[in-house]
């Protein structure tokens, strides 16, 4: 009797690890099966440490994976708007003052001035004073007008220099000239700061405090991929950093997020819209040290919708390529996998290729100079 009841014990376990082998397998067959559709050879694998990864919600769209991709396109800045941190780990590249290297003498003085205290923007009250160094300029006929297109044209070019200002919102800032007249002579003083005393900080970073944290998660991030590329050559470390993003990223359909431009919208929300994609892109190529600028204009989808846009142009071998992460990202309904065709459509290409549905235009913003781009190389990379 004890030998029945040890069999029946015996069988029961038996049972019940089959089962548990069997439900473990099955689990693990669906979750390969679902993240399939966005596997890498040999993915970025990133830990955002103690901030919570937000869960992204997945948007269907009625699109075939045959087509081309039908992502909607925002505006990119036509209505412009003493701690670990402090070490710069970007290395030293031509793209980092590519916009910087266009502008007049007077936009250098002002971007110079961005560039020096750019830690203090983080208060949001900071006032960069000039003093009497435009007092010439202003004594001129048109002295008042080139001084403003210097500023936007300043800031334009260090917004576009810089990928991490996603803390700064420029429609708060104000150009302020004031004079006074001694003896007959007339003396006027620049300075840079909040408009009518208040905060140039955008609504969801508040504080300084608000604004470190911020930066130490996207860090965090900058060092894992430096760590996991440092092995790669520059083609691979661009193609492992854009499949990461396609990976992460969702496109903000829904256009309601604040922070849909900028890298903390690609990176903490993981959602983001074409400039939340192009300045993530900026944001970690340039950190492994390869070349990457921002590049706007407009964009004209299969439909023959034409909209405004926002890509790259990423230098390698000295030849300058066209990424478009945005449209490089596509949206499946069910299950499926990304053909190399599709996820590499706007990957490192040449003029010819690109430029048949892609547009540059300089204009960033009004009141501004009008900019310009490296010159593409005619034909696509081939060869990763």
């Amino acid at each position: 009797m004890k030998q029945n009841k040890g069999s029946i014990a015996i069988a029961i376990v038996i049972a019940i690890i089959i089962i548990l082998v069997g439900a473990i397998v099955f689990l693990a067959m669906q979750f390969f099966t679902k993240e399939n559709s966005k596997n890498t050879s040999n993915p970025i694998q990133i830990e955002e440490g103690n901030l919570q990864n937000k869960e992204k919600d997945k948007n269907e769209v009625q699109n075939s994976i045959k087509n081309e991709v039908q992502n909607p396109i925002t505006p990119i800045l036509n209505n412009l708007g003493e701690n670990e941190l402090e070490a710069n780990t970007t290395p030293k590249l031509i793209s980092n003052t590519y916009y910087y290297n266009q502008l007049d003498s007077n936009g250098k003085i002002i971007y110079d001035a961005l560039k020096k205290n750019k830690k203090q923007l983080e208060t949001g009250t900071y006032r960069f004073d000039f003093g009497t160094q435009f007092n010439t300029l202003l004594h001129t006929e048109n002295g008042e007008k080139e001084l403003g297109e210097a500023f936007q044209s300043a800031w334009n070019a260090f917004y576009y220099d810089e990928s991490d200002l996603f803390y700064i919102d420029i429609t708060k800032m104000t150009l302020l000239t004031q004079y006074q007249t001694i003896g007959g002579i007339t003396t006027y003083s620049v300075s840079i700061g909040p408009a009518e005393n208040s905060s140039y900080l955008k609504e969801n970073f508040q504080t300084k405090e608000q604004i470190q944290i911020a930066q130490k998660f996207m860090q965090n991030i900058v060092n894992q991929v430096v760590e996991q590329t440092k092995q790669d050559s520059a083609v691979e470390k661009v193609r492992r950093i854009h499949n990461w993003l396609v990976t992460s990223v969702e496109y903000d359909s829904t256009q309601n997020s604040i922070n849909k431009g900028h890298i903390y919208g690609a990176l903490y929300d993981k959602k983001a819209v074409c400039e939340g994609y192009a300045r993530s892109l900026k944001y970690l190529v340039e950190s492994v040290g390869v070349p990457c600028v921002l590049v706007s204009g407009t964009g004209t989808n299969s439909q023959g919708v034409t909209e405004t846009h926002a890509w790259n142009y990423i230098q390698i071998e000295n030849k300058w390529y066209a990424v478009d992460v945005t449209w490089d990202d596509p949206i499946i309904i069910g299950e499926g996998e990304v053909s190399k065709e599709i996820k590499y459509k706007y990957f490192l290409k040449g003029s010819t290729t690109f430029l048949k549905d892609h547009k540059e235009d300089g204009v960033i913003s009004q009141n501004s100079m009008k900019f310009s781009f490296p010159t593409l190389n005619v034909e696509d990379y081939v060869g990763f």
